[in-house]
Parts: structure tokens; C-alpha cells; sequence
């Protein structure tokens, strides 16, 4: 299966999951204890947990926190990345040297500690996520552009480009986009990746997002008592974090 191929599978699971952030089949919070635990059936496509919701509906529910800080983070990083290291190739040096030794040092940020301390600060929830995301995942968009850059200085149709008298912001956004993008969506593929991976770790540690609301990751701290007796129930969330995870570097990775 070629990248095209693969592309198509990962954009068309996450319509999917789109979809059922804000559609699922049966009510992920409704309660009944009558149907507890069962296997799937065409009801309950994945079968039900321990207070007999609908498993299948509470992942599907689950996607939207994901979803959420995924949009948010890709676009505050891409917007900050590109700025940051336009800055660093054509700003005053003075400027430039401050903002990639910012863009170096946020290199060095642990997301995972970031994200704790904000949410210790400011609360859990998706802003925390999302911000420590963004404090770590803007600088390998800065310190990329400006090596392509640096690199495109170099060549012919640069050079052409600003003796025929282009602006060099008109000559970045012609030869520097295009020319970017396969690395930039690589880096997005892994960011958008991590994101699903972060937002399930703190929902598992309880600081993603209300503890009522269904969550991939707080799906597998609840269900984690049943690993060995109902394993349907804790692989189900594990599953389709990983699954998720995939799918996005797929679709944003087009090397």
C-alpha cells in the first residue's frame, strides 16, 4: 500500500472519530445496571462496563478532548513556528540569536512535567494540555524553517527571486512553503501524535478534564481493575489512543 493509500485510511478513521465526538449511538453516560459487562452486540457494539455503558459510545465521546488540543496545538505551534524562525533567518542577528536560543532551550522542556506544573497552576483541563504542548512543540518548527532557510540562500532561484526585486516575505511564502511543508507535516504528525499520547496520560492521572466526561485516558484508570478478569475493557481505550496516534502521523507525514 503506498503513502497516498495509507493517507486516505488515516484521514478517513479520523472523519470517523470526528464524527463521534459529537455522535454516539447510545448515551456514554447512561447507567444500567441490568447489562453490566456484556459482549458485543448490535446494540452495544463493543459491549458494556462495569455500570453497563455503552463502551463503544464512550470512545467515540472520548475523541473531542483529543480532537481539541490537537487543533489547538497544531495551530498555535505551525503560526508560532513559522514567525519564530522567519525571525531567526532574516531578523536583526541580535533579535535572531535571542529567539533561537528561546527556540533551543524550549528543546529541552519535558511536555509531560510542563503540563504538570500548569495544571497545578492553573487547573486540569485542556488549556494546561494544550499550552505545555505549544511551550515544547514550537521550537523544531522555528529552528527547521530557519535551516531550510539558510539553505535556500544558497540556491539559484532564491537568488534569481530577489534580483528580479521580489520582497523576501513574497519569496518565502512562494519558495519556502512548498518547499517546507513535508518536513513541517512530519513534525506535526509527531506533535499530533504526542498530543493524543499526553491528553490520555493526564486523563489517566485524572488532570486532563472533568473526571465525568468520557476520556480516553481516565477510561483506562477506571477500567485498569479489570485488566485480568474483563482485558476487552482496558485494551479497548489503549487500542484506539495508539490507533489515533498512528492514523495522525500518517495523514500529516506525506515524505
Amino acid at each position: 500500500m503506498n503513502r497516498r493509500a495509507h493517507a486516505m485510511w488515516a484521514l478517513a478513521l479520523l472523519g470517523v472519530m470526528m464524527v463521534g465526538a459529537v455522535w454516539q449511538p447510545v448515551d456514554p453516560h447512561t447507567v444500567d445496571l441490568q447489562v453490566t459487562l456484556q459482549p458485543p452486540s448490535g446494540q452495544h457494539w463493543l459491549g458494556t462496563d462495569h455500570l453497563g455503558r455503552d463502551v463503544a459510545s464512550r470512545l467515540l465521546a472520548g475523541a473531542q478532548p483529543s480532537l481539541l488540543a490537537i487543533s489547538i496545538v497544531l495551530v498555535s505551534s505551525l503560526g508560532i513556528g513559522l514567525m519564530a524562525g522567519v525571525a531567526i533567518g532574516f531578523g536583526p542577528r541580535a533579535v535572531s540569536g535571542q529567539i533561537r536560543w528561546l527556540a533551543e532551550t524550549a528543546l529541552a522542556l519535558p511536555t509531560l512535567i510542563s503540563a504538570l506544573l500548569l495544571s497545578a497552576l492553573f487547573g486540569a483541563g485542556l488549556i494546561a494540555i494544550s499550552a505545555a504542548l505549544i511551550a515544547s512543540t514550537w521550537a523544531p518548527y522555528a529552528l527547521s524553517i530557519a535551516a531550510l532557510l539558510e539553505r535556500l540562500r544558497a540556491e539559484t532561484y532564491w537568488t534569481a527571486t530577489l534580483a528580479l526585486g521580489s520582497a523576501k516575505l513574497g519569496a518565502v511564502r512562494r519558495h519556502l512553503v512548498p518547499n517546507a511543508w513535508p518536513m513541517v507535516g512530519a513534525l506535526a504528525g509527531a506533535d499530533a501524535g504526542r498530543a493524543v499520547i499526553l491528553v490520555a496520560s493526564l486523563g489517566f492521572l485524572g488532570l486532563s478534564s472533568d473526571t465525568g466526561r468520557p476520556e480516553w485516558g481516565a477510561m483506562i484508570h477506571e477500567y485498569r481493575m479489570f485488566l485480568f478478569s474483563e482485558p476487552q475493557l482496558v485494551l479497548a481505550p489503549v487500542l484506539t489512543t495508539g490507533i489515533v496516534a498512528f492514523a495522525l502521523n500518517r495523514a500529516l507525514d506525506n515524505r
